[in-house]
């Protein structure tokens, strides 16, 4: 698997800012990627720092421009695109944060985030509903891979659940924009590779967005937590292998899946 996260200021048109993604996703194809993650509602400015109804005009069906070229790149060149898109569901009034994944042009996977913040800047729980199924792994032309969606990664059993579900790589779509957390940022990533054996594909905005400052450091972890590229600031890409075999060594030497003891504290959750 050769992996890449895409890395995008969003301080421009929607169409304009499709075609950049699109243009750093043939990039990556380019460059031998099969595995391409998108960042957390890539087409569109992050929600407001206080609640606004008119941010909803911002919504989009699953078969909208976003996913349109997700679903286009993925099939042109044969590769998994993982797409974030703020979607208008077909029930009237309700919105979700929702990943899709796309495999040699087909929908393989919709995940909508179940974890939602309204702190920090962040009221996503005024924008969106949670999503109501746990997050899994599922099978791709570049391997098996799972989402989870930024908030989502201060939650350790959802990566585990994914790992559980034989995933080599996890996507990590994120709006992150505390610059005074990058540190803490970048040591949890690397902790959810280390203990689950996979690798960690965490594409985020760059730049100046509604008050906010996002601070890229989008970036491939490898299974052992090590960084295997990085993108600082700006539009960009961060591009590596992730090797099987080498995934299915660490979980051999460091078998935490074999030794988990679900027994002694299903309960707690």
């Amino acid at each position: 698997m050769r992996a890449a996260a895409i890395q995008l200021a969003v301080g421009r048109s929607v169409d304009d800012t499709i075609e950049a993604a699109r243009s750093l996703v043939d990039e990556a194809a380019a460059d031998g990627a099969d595995f391409v993650v998108l960042p957390e509602l890539y087409a569109v400015p992050f929600v407001q720092p206080q609640p606004d109804p008119e941010y909803f005009a911002l919504a989009e069906t699953l078969e909208g421009p976003s996913n349109t070229m997700a679903r286009e790149a993925s099939a042109r060149h044969g590769i998994t695109v993982v797409s974030s898109v703020f979607e208008a569901a077909a029930v009237p009034g309700i919105y979700h944060n929702t990943s899709c994944t796309y495999s040699a042009g087909e929908l393989v996977q919709t995940y909508r985030k179940s974890h939602l913040p309204f702190s920090n800047g962040f009221p996503e729980k005024f924008y969106f509903r949670p999503g109501e199924e746990a997050p899994s792994a599922v099978d791709t032309v570049a391997g098996r891979v799972g989402t989870i969606i930024c908030y989502e990664r201060h939650f350790p059993e959802l990566a585990r659940a994914v790992a559980l579900d034989g995933a080599i790589a996890m996507a990590l779509p994120v709006a992150c924009a505390s610059k005074p957390m990058r540190d803490v940022f970048q040591i949890e990533l690397r902790a959810l590779a280390i203990a689950n054996g996979m690798g960690v594909v965490c594409a985020n905005r760059s730049g100046l967005e509604v008050e906010k400052d996002y601070f890229g450091t989008s970036a491939v972890y490898g299974p052992s937590g090590e960084i295997l590229a990085q993108v600082d600031d700006g539009d960009g890409i961060a591009i590596a292998d992730l090797d099987p075999v080498t995934i299915a060594a660490t979980r051999r030497t460091r078998p935490f899946l074999r030794d988990r003891r679900p027994d002694m504290y299903a309960s707690l959750v």
